[in-house]
């Protein structure tokens, strides 16, 4: 029997969009103040058969799975308030004197949620009951925020690709695929136009952000559990409670499930293989991939009713097989022997190549007794035919000289990752829990040229480490029904590492006869990055070693207090933020051979990097000065907000919230900030900012010169960030929620969100001398016969003269990095009106209108570039502000974006074996920002639906349809935008219109469409 089963989804968030008097002191502020993040609450009004409210009523609220008992009795309103509350599933009773007892069990509560539920008392003796087993409306009656709820349920039935909830995010409206970036291969989306670094993660109510530069563990988040280890998932694109904060983007809330009274528990196994692979319509074989994911979770009362124990562990172990395509010297071309230049049919020009002797300017052909482009043995550097002798041997391309050896190796990629968690009702005033939770996924990618050579690409290559921890602690009181404090506190630490596979053998270089290469370390082992034209260049990549690590603590405390039809929370947040990390462009310098010298300069068709190489004559080197840096900063922030009932039918949600962003610091005072304060061609005016801890620091007198004859002036600072912090970042909050019928709400709500720091790479402030530069050395500027000299740097002696007499006086042309001195955090309004209408107790629609627009986005900008129109045979240098610099990038607060669309949904919870969701996004996206921020325009369908207990194994196609941005730009008139593998795609003028189908029984097709003309053409 085939079991098909709905990927369903909950109710959709509701956080409480709060106004708030918020006199809170305006000096705490940070990335979120988390709040109850992952607790709801439950309210409600207590009437007769008549609607009367019913007074001092008592109410009682139980645990289904932990048996927690809270009570409270009605206002004059007959309101009851139970907040905040743990999610979980919940039975609610309620009595009075002359009623009957009203039991309204199957109640669920979602992370940020504010649940209605309206309970009615019956005349009768306390001794009788009335039971309600259906599950209260779908309807979001009591706050205007914008979001999704992804059970349990959904998360595990879920066809993910790695089993990772976090793709499920991109099933919620107003939600696309991200753009770029290197989360986006872990589920980084874009939420109403917001850049996927806006988002924010949040576990068990606990900062889970990757707060590292660059997310060298490639995602956003740090910590990742298995779907069956989630109780459920939550995502907030919009107006959500001024609790949160952090950034202007979706908050993805997830929770691990706790141990319940009842045993329950888990075990999985999930393979692919290669033999379930199909073949690509363009490849002669499968690639191998084997992965094996399992897996379990366990949870149990320890003392029931008390202490509950869940734990979960899950291994991921993957061998995916990689080709590799190089170009690599012929066994004639060891020798020296390049006279298979000469033969046309080989070569990437597709004529002969004419090689001549280095140092004649192309005067003297390069002949070995007689014979033209061979290297006499003599003349043949002994180390640089060592090296060469390390590429494997040509394999492939029929004997041509470019892309002539294949070669296939396996990743390996092997996960370990377990978290635990602790619950304790330690009586009906307190409650408390603890959770650990650990990921090591470490890998192995063998490099192209061996270990060796390398020859392999930065983030695919040697060893990556990928450990992580999050761990998180919390204690609720309640010193009354109606005032309850919690208190929590986090950690978050993560350790990346990319290391080249010799990083252990610091003896590598001299054993190969090379000297001057540095290493040694955190540098490690290894050869500098060699570029030879026409081959695949050898040694490690770029920025290897590279080492970074975070950690963040956070402290929070929030106070909730009910005071008649009015909810009032506040709280605080205080997180530091560490990151040490150090990431050298090229650790152990650049060398260069481009076939200069043995060419004929301006000629085509002459010169060839291998035969140079074997000469020893390089064209350019490079060496780097970066020194391990270790920087941090506080995150403050404050909050308070109402949730106002002002009436049965009308709930106001009321808030503000305060948050400081420091700047970042260098914990030694080991960076400087380069801001221009005057522009126009080399007339420009700068401030070089240094800390004071860096007063007796060495700068070389050239630099000093530079300085002043490109007026820049130099500065000590006692501002250890050299930046100020946006001190005015109040966030005004406010939603409404008013349902006309008992089948209808109508909900609006406005506010604004600052945005945290945005993680887009190294801090820009850090890139300066004397902490950070490249000294650059290059072949001399002129070549005649007899005077065409090299850049004095041999295979032999590397940079050892330099490196003894030290680096700081070997820069040439500068470049520099900084920062506005006054910090604009970005910002975005936020806003939208919906209607949403209960079709049946179990189905609900929604329709909304939701929009944003965000101001002072970071933008990364060369204020350093030419500023005038010159003859392009004349060097631009002379028309760039500074024109004895290079580039100049500087963090300016200048983006603006903006984002309108129509989001709708259709969803009906899990009943009679069946639920589904779908949900359909008409949206247009703008911005002048660098990151897109989701294209020009589009709609977006996501639609996920699948029966439960068919017999028909055809039914099992786990079918899914999708609406999605491709981010692409509009066509003109009569152009035609061709299509396939089953995605059609519409583009209508700015708008686009995109169609992906995905079944597992896999029919291709493909459309093409021209919009443009009278008749549409095309189509296959």
């Amino acid at each position: 029997m085939t079991q098909i089963k709905l990927l369903a989804t909950t109710r959709g968030i509701r956080p409480v969009v709060l106004l708030a008097i918020l006199g809170i002191a305006a000096l705490l502020t940070s990335r979120a103040a988390f709040a109850q993040a992952d607790q709801g609450s439950i309210n409600g009004v207590v009437q007769d058969a008549s609607g009367a409210v019913i007074r001092n009523a008592s109410v009682t609220l139980t645990s289904t799975d932990t048996g927690l008992v809270l009570k409270t009795t009605t206002d004059t309103n007959g309101i009851y308030t139970f907040s905040p509350v743990k999610i979980g599933n919940y039975s609610i009773s309620a009595h009075a004197p002359g009623f009957a007892i009203t039991r309204q069990e199957n109640i669920h509560l979602d992370a940020q949620e504010r649940l209605n539920v309206p309970l009615t008392l019956k005349l009768g003796s306390v001794s009788q009951s009335v039971t309600v087993s259906t599950a209260p409306p779908l309807l979001q009656t009591e706050s205007a925020s914008v979001g999704q709820t992804m059970s349990t349920q959904t998360i595990n039935n879920m066809p993910l690709n790695g089993r990772n909830p976090v793709y499920v995010a991109q099933l919620a409206p107003g939600v696309v695929q991200g753009v770029g970036g290197r989360g986006v291969g872990t589920g980084d989306f874009t939420a109403n136009g917001q850049r996927p670094t806006e988002n924010n993660f949040i576990l068990d109510g606990i900062d889970n952000n990757t707060a590292v530069p660059d997310f060298l563990n490639g995602s956003s988040f740090v910590v990742n559990p298995p779907p069956d280890a989630l109780s459920e998932f939550t995502v907030q694109t919009g107006d959500y409670s001024a609790e949160l904060g952090h950034s202007a983007g979706a908050v993805l809330n997830a929770s691990i499930k706790s141990g319940t009274n009842e045993l329950h528990g888990s075990l999985w196994e999930y393979n692919r293989n290669t033999i379930f692979d199909a073949k690509n319509w363009n490849a002669t074989t499968i690639p191998p991939y084997h992965e094996n994911q399992f897996g379990s979770t366990l949870g149990l009362p320890i003392l029931r009713n008390k202490l509950f124990f869940f734990g979960y562990d899950e291994a991921n172990r993957i061998v995916f097989g990689n080709v590799y395509t190089e170009s690599v010297p012929t066994q004639l071309m060891r020798s020296g022997n390049f006279t298979e230049l000469l033969n046309s049919s080989l070569t990437t020009e597709g004529a002969p190549v004419t090689l001549y002797a280095p140092g004649s300017a192309g005067t003297q052909p390069l002949q070995c007794n007689g014979q033209q482009n061979v290297i006499c043995t003599g003349n043949i550097d002994a180390v640089a035919q060592k090296l060469l002798n390390l590429y494997p041997l040509p394999n492939a391309n029929n004997g041509k000289l470019y892309n002539n050896e294949v070669l296939s190796v396996n990743d390996v990629s092997n996960s370990w990752q377990w978290g635990t968690r602790v619950d304790w009702n330690i009586n009906s005033k307190d409650q408390a829990f603890v959770r650990f939770s650990y990921v090591n996924a470490p890998s192995y990618d063998p490099p192209p040229l061996g270990s060796v050579l390398d020859g392999g690409t930065y983030d695919a290559d040697g060893n990556m480490v990928n450990l992580a921890e999050n761990i998180a602690l919390s204690e609720t009181h309640l010193f009354s029904p109606t005032l309850i404090n919690e208190f929590r506190f986090g950690y978050n630490y993560g350790n990346f590492t990319l290391h080249q596979s010799v990083y252990s053998d610091l003896g590598l270089a001299s054993s190969l006869g090379m000297g001057g290469v540095p290493s040694g370390g955190v540098l490690g082992g290894g050869l500098p990055l060699v570029s030879i034209s026409s081959l695949t260049g050898f040694g490690q990549p770029g920025y290897y070693p590279n080492h970074k690590a975070e950690d963040v603590y956070e402290i929070l405390d929030n106070i909730t207090k009910i005071l008649g039809n009015h909810s009032f929370k506040a709280g605080v947040l205080l997180q530091s933020n560490r990151f040490p990390f150090f990431s050298p462009p090229n650790a152990r310098g650049t060398y260069t051979y481009n076939g200069f010298f043995t060419s004929n300069p301006g000629k085509s068709d002459t010169g060839y990097g291998a035969a140079d190489f074997l000469e020893n004559e390089m064209a350019s080197a490079t060496i780097p000065q970066y020194q391990q840096l270790d920087f941090s900063h506080w995150n403050r922030s404050g909050y308070a907000e109402d949730s106002w009932r002002v009436f049965k039918q009308l709930t106001l949600n009321l808030g503000v919230r305060y948050d400081y962003f420091q700047p970042l610091k260098e914990v030694g005072g080991k960076f400087a900030d380069f801001y221009m304060q005057a522009q126009g061609p080399a007339k420009a005016q700068a401030t070089l900012s240094y800390t004071d801890a860096q007063q007796n620091t060495a700068l070389s007198p050239k630099f000093l010169s530079l300085l002043q004859a490109n007026n820049v002036t130099l500065q000590y600072s006692g501002n250890s960030s050299l930046v100020n912090g946006q001190m005015t970042s109040v966030s005004p909050r406010f939603g409404f929620a008013y349902s006309p019928s008992a089948k209808m709400v109508v909900r609006g709500g406005y506010g604004i969100f600052f945005g945290g720091v945005e993680n887009t790479g190294g801090p820009e402030t850090m890139q300066n001398y004397p902490f950070q530069f490249t000294s650059n050395f290059t072949r001399g500027s002129t070549c005649t016969p007899g005077n065409c000299a090299t850049d004095a740097i041999t295979l032999e002696n590397g940079f050892s003269t330099y490196l003894a007499s030290g680096l700081l006086n070997l820069f040439s042309t500068p470049s520099f990095a900084g920062s506005q001195p006054d910090i604009k955090n970005p910002y975005t309004e936020s806003y939208n009106l919906t209607v949403q209408r209960s079709i049946t107790v179990n189905t609900v629609a929604t329709l909304a209108y939701v929009g944003d627009v965000t101001r002072h986005l970071v933008i990364n900008v060369n204020t350093n570039s030419p500023e005038a129109l010159i003859d392009p045979r004349l060097s631009s240098q002379t028309v760039q502000p500074f024109t004895a610099f290079g580039s100049v990038g500087t963090n300016e607060y200048a983006g603006v974006s903006s984002y309108n669309s129509m989001q709708a949904s259709l969803q009906k919870r899990y009943s009679q074996g069946l639920s589904f969701l779908a949900t359909y996004t008409w949206a247009h996206a703008l911005d002048d920002a660098s990151q897109p921020l989701g294209g020009i325009g589009y709609r977006a369908i996501n639609m996920i639906g699948i029966g439960n207990d068919y017999t028909d194994s055809q039914a099992d196609t786990r079918q899914r349809v999708t609406f999605n941005s491709y981010y692409e730009l509009p066509f003109g008139a009569g152009k035609r935008f061709l299509s396939h593998g089953g995605v059609l795609n519409v583009i209508l003028g700015g708008w686009a219109d995109d169609l992906q189908f995905s079944a597992q029984s896999g029919f291709p097709f493909s459309v093409g469409t021209d919009l443009g003309s009278a008749a549409p053409n095309g189509g296959s």
